[in-house]
């Protein structure tokens, strides 16, 4: 268990995540997690969890050594503004989407500690996918306590920060793809007569057993399409038609969509 002393700007969702799987996971001592929110009302699943109120940023960040930024975008100029001159010495956490580590040291100063994080809406479940960007002059030891933070609500991994567009279409905003997919599937079944409960349990069951056989299995993706697709069968006519339907490109155009507004946000 780390003895680390960390701080939460904005206690939204995300935070949420974090915080839950860090101190589930005994990663963190509830007692040693700050959190600081302009609407109090919004801290206090962290308070009755154990952890303490900052009464502003600034106190906030003095007392911790590491910071998680888990506000909106639009909000981190007035932040990191209020929060420079007692930046010194934390390592802060990026976790917006657009906010580049350069734009963070503009507000802090070049030699400001920051790593950019990716994260995605499972970490609520402990299913994460967390991408992790770090920059200098950020430690090794700095940067390997943050991964074990995102380890404890799922997977990450470490890219270019060239890349966290491309992340963000296939991982960050990619949940929301998924579950359009699984409620088309579900609404067809219910259009056929299917209860929605029956339907729904049925249809989330196939997503997750699939995504664990294919994380399991040392077999490629296109051997599993291939084990469940019989010649002249059911499955393949359905596959059939996502070809000539033009299903590859409707995705391909659905992620090159994400990464343009991706790159249209970034600062």
């Amino acid at each position: 268990m780390s003895e680390n002393k960390i701080g939460f700007i904005g206690t939204g969702n995300i935070a949420g995540a974090i915080f839950g799987g860090i101190v589930s996971s005994g990663y963190i001592k509830p007692e040693n997690i700050l959190v600081f929110d302009k609407d109090s009302d919004k801290t206090f699943p962290f308070v009755k969890e154990g952890a303490k109120i900052a009464k502003d940023a600034k106190e906030l960040v003095l007392a911790s050594d590491f910071v998680f930024l888990t506000i909106k975008p639009q909000i981190y100029p007035a932040v990191l503004e209020e929060i420079r001159s007692v930046s010194e010495g934390t390592c802060f956490i990026d976790v917006a989407a657009g906010i580049s580590t350069l734009y963070v040291k503009e507000f802090l100063g070049p030699y400001a500690h920051v790593i950019r994080a990716m994260p995605n809406t499972p970490l609520m479940c402990g299913m994460g996918s967390t991408a992790l960007v770090k920059s200098d002059p950020v430690t090794d030891k700095e940067f390997d306590f943050v991964r074990g933070c995102f380890d404890s609500s799922g997977i990450t991994v470490v890219v270019d920060e060239s890349m966290i567009n491309v992340i963000t279409a296939i991982s960050g905003s990619a949940p929301a793809y998924v579950m359009r997919f699984a409620s088309d599937i579900i609404s067809f079944g219910v259009a056929a007569g299917l209860s929605a409960d029956d339907c729904k349990k049925l249809v989330l069951q196939v997503f997750s057993g699939s995504a664990k056989l294919a994380s399991e299995s040392p077999q490629s993706l296109d051997q599993l399409i291939k084990n469940v697709t019989s010649p002249n069968g059911t499955t393949e006519a359905g596959l059939k038609t996502l070809t000539s339907d033009g299903f590859d490109k409707i995705v391909d155009a659905c992620l090159s969509a994400t990464v343009r507004r991706a790159e249209e946000l970034s600062k």
